[in-house]
């Protein structure tokens, strides 16, 4: 089996791979695979398109016959407060007769290394199973909160601002972005998005594809929220589905929810995803009889790609040094003791040691212990953890965090 980054002639080929193994059309499947690559490098939609040479591919043995494709999409994103490299994973594809090959798993094996070597501090995917990608060190990353809201429990109390709806000749960039910057600030994994990222914006058209968004202004006529919804129907009621609802404070969430509400004569319910954290119940008065209901769902899973740097660059609070023995069976740089020193008001001090550890745990478990899915109090229940510090010790260094992505790749 060969592994290697895709030749030009191969762009096609990749694309078709994911329409078989995604049951979709491929949109210019009639094209050569001169003219689809030709018309990606001109005309870009998507970061998928701009970085079409960052996929990876296993082959046979001949050179020629591709068996499994994944793309290394680099992105910046989100962590403890800084902006680092971060590779999603997409587009994981193998044709029927070649599944359970091992085609995937030479890929990540190649990939893996090869990021570490590039800069990446993170990577993020969407699994279709967690098993499956937690042989490659992935992890549990965010989880959302996908929330129902029937609309006639909504207060229908005055709300002072206006709403702007997109559409053709109508520039709202500046305030979407405005929108979503303090998200982007806040939680870890956030994508730093590109002008790329925002396409839909340039490309929406509400009267053609029926999906509405809307820019709510506070009365300083300040952006503080939109929403994205499309209308659909959901256990035999009509409902708006959510595919975007982003506000900057309580205000913006109630003038999102207001122009909601004026859909209510022809829409049972709402359904919108929100991160983890966020807790509506002290902004909707009426919670009985199944006006509201809540799903905990998991939004993709995290890896870190570079251990030494993220924990040089993670947020510990206070001071003190903690030395973590860490087991990494794809990125050998990874393996090893490295003591962390940390004080306030500057970047912790990283270095190899012989020192006996305070903790010994695997790849996957630094990865949801750093980022912030658990804090020292859940240590007992991670498999690939042996603590051998008292909680006090290790605290500062390991504790819950925002969490959130919207990036889907």
């Amino acid at each position: 089996m060969i592994i290697r980054k895709i030749r030009p002639d191969e762009y096609k080929r990749c694309q078709e791979f994911c329409a078989l193994a995604f049951e979709y059309a491929l949109e210019g499947a009639d094209k050569s695979p001169e003219q689809m690559l030709a018309d990606v490098r001109e005309r870009p939609r998507s970061r998928q398109h701009l970085y079409w040479d960052s996929q990876w591919a296993a082959f046979a043995d001949d050179d020629a016959t591709m068996l499994s494709t994944m793309t290394v999409i680099p992105y910046t994103a989100r962590f403890d407060g800084h902006d680092v490299p971060m590779t999603g994973i997409g587009g994981v594809a193998t044709l029927p007769p070649y599944r359970r090959h091992g085609g995937i798993r030479a890929c990540f094996e190649r990939a893996l290394p090869a990021m570490h070597e590039e800069g990446a501090v993170l990577s993020y995917l969407y699994p279709f199973s967690t098993v499956f990608y937690r042989k490659f060190g992935y992890e549990l990353g965010c989880s959302v909160r996908r929330w129902k809201i029937a609309l006639r429990g909504v207060p229908a109390g005055p709300v002072r601002g206006s709403w702007k709806l997109l559409e053709r000749g109508c520039n709202l960039l500046k305030d979407i972005r405005q929108v979503d910057q303090p998200w982007q600030e806040r939680y870890n994994c956030m994508v730093r998005c590109e002008e790329i990222e925002y396409a839909w914006v340039q490309e929406a058209h509400p009267f053609a594809d029926r999906q509405y968004t809307y820019v709510y202004y506070g009365e300083d006529g300040a952006a503080q929220g939109y929403v994205t919804y499309r209308p659909v129907m959901d256990e035999g009621d009509r409902a708006l589905e959510c595919l975007r609802f982003v506000f900057t404070g309580p205000s913006g969430f109630r003038g999102l929810m207001a122009l909601l509400l004026s859909l209510s004569a022809d829409h049972s319910h709402v359904i919108l995803t929100l991160p983890d954290e966020i807790d509506l119940s002290g902004l909707l008065p009426e919670w009985s009889f199944g006006f509201v209901s809540c799903q905990h769902q998991l939004r993709g899973m995290a890896r870190v790609i570079n251990a030494g740097r993220a924990l040089r660059l993670a947020r510990m609070r206070g001071a003190g040094r903690l030395v973590l023995e860490i087991a990494d069976a794809q990125i050998p740089p990874n393996n090893g003791r490295f003591a962390v020193a940390f004080a306030p008001g500057r970047e912790n001090a990283v270095s190899r040691t012989d020192d006996p550890p305070d903790i010994r745990l695997g790849i996957e478990s630094l990865t949801r212990l750093l980022l912030g899915r658990h804090d020292v109090q859940d240590i007992p229940w991670l498999p690939d953890v042996q603590m051998l510090c008292s909680p006090e010790r290790a605290s500062p260094v390991f504790y819950k965090k925002p969490m959130f992505i919207s990036q889907f790749f």
